[in-house]
């Protein structure tokens, strides 16, 4: 057998791979409408842990690395996933839903997902031209709040105004601090909590994402959030609403603290984007990728995220005093402590 012959031949077995895969969708689409017919939860983790045993077992049994194989199994059960997560879910609880900023991108996103489940949804933006203001939201069952999170600390209060007793109102805001007297005076007296999806309006799907429901004091609301937005794949953790910005400051406010750093040490190294990637290696490959989308992203609200977190100084804090720590156990002659700190790291990983 040539050489050709051997790539023809792996040619042939790449289509016959491929077939099978788009097979595999179309009757994943069929699973997808029997969990519609019975209003079932999008995600189904043990059946999934089954597949993923089932390729480990193969792989191992024949030779293989099963790595490898569990990451062949998870990414066709994501593709399917996401497929089921995204195909319509008409609910046989229709809501009448407003999203007050939903010509904003989250608020868009928002309303393209509660609109395929059945919901009907209006867009309370000026951007949207559509003639409704903030007013018009007294007709909503659910509110959702997606603007700025200096805005909508007052939104809520306008919204407390306005809105029936027995409407839901929550925000999608990546804080809490900034309004949560608001929204604990609020959920005291009622249907409000407060939503953080962990995730940008980029996300195909709500598959294998977080997102975060903060109980303000009304258990009914979050329970209804979750009703809402609970059947499309996501892993929803509940927590206390004064619990939020603490888990933020490391999740979002550190992370970005990291990447700034990381590029603006590269932009003061005075090596220039091309050059420095012709030598990158993995490691480096995979933070600059991260980097660049932090980069592209909205400085004004980066700047609120670090700037108007409640819990943001003894972030800061321990990061600076990270960083001294790094560089001094690196500038040591004596390893120690340059080991300890990688030591403790693997501790806390594992």
């Amino acid at each position: 057998m040539t050489l050709e012959d051997i790539r023809n031949e792996i040619q042939d077995i790449d289509y016959q791979i491929l077939g099978l895969m788009k097979r595999r969708l179309e009757l994943a689409r069929l699973v997808g409408e029997d969990k519609i017919a019975r209003n079932a939860a999008v995600r189904n983790i043990p059946q999934e842990d089954r597949v993923v045993d089932r390729y480990r077992g193969f792989a191992l049994e024949n030779g293989m690395n099963p790595v490898y194989a569990e990451r062949v199994s998870r990414t066709l059960m994501q593709e399917s996933v996401e497929l089921q997560a995204a195909m319509p879910r008409t609910t046989s609880k229709a809501h009448h839903i407003a999203i007050i900023g939903g010509y904003g991108k989250m608020g868009r996103w928002f309303a393209d997902l509660l609109k395929g489940a059945g919901h009907r949804v209006d867009i309370i933006d000026p951007s949207s031209g559509n003639g409704l203001v903030v007013e018009d939201a007294k007709w909503a069952d659910t509110v959702i709040v997606s603007i700025p999170i200096s805005r909508t600390g007052p939104m809520l209060r306008k919204l407390d105004e306005i809105c029936r007793p027995d409407t839901l109102i929550f925000d999608v805001a990546s804080l809490k601090s900034p309004f949560i007297d608001v929204l604990e005076d609020m959920g005291s007296r009622r249907l409000v909590c407060s939503v953080h999806p962990m995730f940008g309006p980029s996300a195909e799907s709500m598959y294998d994402r977080n997102v975060v429901v903060c109980d303000c004091g009304s258990v009914e609301a979050v329970d209804r959030a979750m009703e809402l937005i609970g059947n499309h794949g996501a892993n929803i953790r509940r927590m206390p609403v004064g619990q939020h910005d603490m888990y933020m400051s490391y999740v979002l406010g550190l992370s970005h603290a990291v990447n700034i750093a990381f590029f603006t040490v590269l932009d003061r190294s005075g090596i220039d984007y091309q050059d420095m990637e012709s030598v990158a290696s993995t490691t480096f490959h995979k933070l600059m990728d991260t980097n660049e989308s932090v980069a592209l992203e909205d400085p004004y609200l980066y700047y609120e995220i670090q700037h108007l977190n409640a819990n943001r100084e003894q972030m800061l804090k321990e990061f600076d005093s990270a960083v001294h720590d790094v560089v001094e156990a690196a500038l040591s002659d004596d390893p120690r402590a340059f080991k300890d700190l990688m030591d403790r790291g693997r501790e806390y990983f594992t």
